[in-house]
């Protein structure tokens, strides 16, 4: 039979074994719930890792998708450069050749207006002269002899007259058309110009005959001209240009 010192020791032994399964027990309750946590903490780091992993790889999708459309736009901006540029030179071209094709045009238009103006050389041009809707260039003619006779004191026999027409239509109201009268020797009409003079306070005129442009010129030039006379010059028109200087008797310096 045990002795009451032997079951006290008996007691504590088994106390000492039940503690140490509990520390047992509770060191394995430790170590799950430590695998545990480290298992949901590994999860959640992965979830975690797995997302920014899928945003970063969407970045980057979107990151070489933008880079893609950044070359292709610069590839589309380089494009339409090279054209602009060839156009811009196609326009360049284009005008250059407007230029010359100008110039050569400005050339042909001044040479058929100086062969307009040789071949109107020897005309006269008289105004004022009453007109008839069926005169004939044969009774057109008598009339500038007459002019050249009665007006100017000139012998129209001495000057040949290669034809004399009406220039435009008949106008119903009365108003006479020009006589263009085409000499054969300028000389003749150098004559019939410096006599023109006698024609003063008369309803006749006598001009030169000159192409459009030159008549035009002529009349952008009257203002200057009169102008020119007002200040005291002589001032008269040369074919297109105005011509001033002083008169002759004017003391040197004054204008």
């Amino acid at each position: 039979m045990p002795t009451r010192g032997q079951k006290q020791s008996d007691d504590d032994f088994v106390s000492i074994g039940t503690l140490k399964e509990m520390l047992a027990q509770q060191k394995a309750q430790y170590e799950d719930l430590l695998q545990r946590q480290q298992s949901t903490f590994q999860s959640f780091i992965s979830t975690v890792m797995d997302s920014n992993n899928k945003r970063m790889d969407s970045l980057i999708r979107e990151v070489q998708e933008i880079k893609d459309s950044l070359q292709y736009s610069q590839a589309e901006i380089e494009d339409s450069k090279t054209k602009q540029q060839d156009q811009n030179q196609s326009i360049k071209d284009v005008e250059s050749k407007l230029d010359r094709v100008g110039v050569e045009l400005s050339t042909i238009v001044n040479k058929a207006d100086y062969l307009e103006n040789q071949s109107r050389r020897n005309n006269i041009l008289i105004d004022g002269v009453p007109d008839n809707k069926q005169e004939n260039w044969t009774q057109c003619e008598q009339k500038v002899r007459e002019i050249l006779k009665d007006k100017l004191k000139l012998d129209p026999l001495k000057i040949e007259i290669e034809r004399s027409h009406r220039n435009g239509k008949f106008q119903e109201d009365g108003r006479p058309r020009p006589i263009v009268a085409k000499l054969l020797r300028y000389k003749d009409k150098e004559v019939i110009m410096q006599k023109a003079k006698f024609l003063r306070g008369s309803n006749i005129y006598i001009n030169e005959d000159f192409s459009e442009a030159v008549r035009q010129k002529r009349k952008d030039l009257l203002p200057e001209m009169r102008a020119a006379r007002e200040r005291g010059n002589v001032a008269y028109l040369r074919f297109d240009r105005l011509v001033v200087h002083p008169p002759r008797d004017a003391p040197r310096g004054s204008s």
